[in-house]
């Protein structure tokens, strides 16, 4: 496997030993590279991995980054078998957060409250926004890889455009999982909304009620002579009618306002 690092130039074996790198194909004179990254689950995290192969006129090779040697596919069926159960991977990750998404959309159609809403909701926008943006770019990659070697192999150009499909489908339903997001998000929000409105709504009619009874107690609470019923035994009585007087007719007001 010596031989193979040292055929390889500078500059790509750095981009290989690179975890962060992006997908992409490189055409050398002597082999060709081809990366690509894609998330994985770690620690119940959604992480990206940056996988490399090199491919030569006499074989194909992945590069293990913590033996940090290039390990030999074989041949192209040795190739096609990792990468599929690499984006397979892929699928299932996306499939799971699928129905955990759906599970939090169902609790919202049927009145469910949800604890922590905004920081789950923070939580799946983030890690498909950059899973979104990662697979558009490995689905580019490897139609390049397939366009350079479909005419050499019956088995690549039939095989891995299966694998393409398989990218293609987690771009496409991860483009998905961000739509129902934003659908959930937007729900989330005009609940919150409505409830604000109605919350609003019983303060204004109480304020309806209750101020024309606030001046009428501002009224008679003034330290002032010549007020009305002081100087009658009954005054207290008398205001306190006044008072529900007022609150009944407020009242009434308020409910055929409302009724119209």
């Amino acid at each position: 496997m010596s031989m193979i690092k040292h055929l390889i130039d500078n500059f790509h074996l750095e981009d290989i030993k690179n975890e962060k790198h992006s997908s992409v194909f490189f055409e050398h004179e002597n082999y060709d590279l081809f990366i690509l990254r894609m998330p994985q689950i770690q620690n119940n995290q959604i992480i990206f991995v940056s996988t490399a192969f090199v491919i030569t006129d006499e074989g194909y090779y992945h590069y293990d980054k913590e033996s940090q040697s290039f390990i030999n596919l074989i041949d192209m069926k040795g190739f096609y078998k990792y990468l599929d159960r690499y984006i397979d991977n892929t699928l299932k990750i996306i499939a799971q957060n699928f129905d955990e998404i759906e599970i939090i959309e169902d609790s919202f159609y049927e009145g469910n409250t949800i604890n922590n809403f905004n920081k789950q909701w923070f939580v799946y926008k983030n890690n498909f926004v950059r899973i979104n943006r990662v697979l558009f770019k490995a689905v580019e990659v490897i139609a390049d890889l397939i366009e350079k070697y479909k005419q050499e192999d019956d088995y690549l150009e039939r095989n891995f455009e299966d694998i393409e499909e398989h990218l293609q489908r987690a771009y496409r339903n991860s483009g998905l999982l961000l739509e129902k997001l934003d659908a959930i998000y937007n729900f989330h929000l005009t609940q919150n909304n409505e409830q604000m409105n109605k919350t609003v709504y019983i303060l204004t009619l109480l304020s309806g009620i209750f101020l024309p009874l606030n001046l009428i107690v501002g009224f008679f609470g003034m330290n002032t002579t010549s007020l009305p019923f002081t100087i009658d035994a009954g005054g207290t009585f008398n205001v306190i009618s006044l008072l529900l007087g007022v609150g009944i007719v407020a009242t009434v007001l308020t409910y055929f306002i409302k009724r119209n």
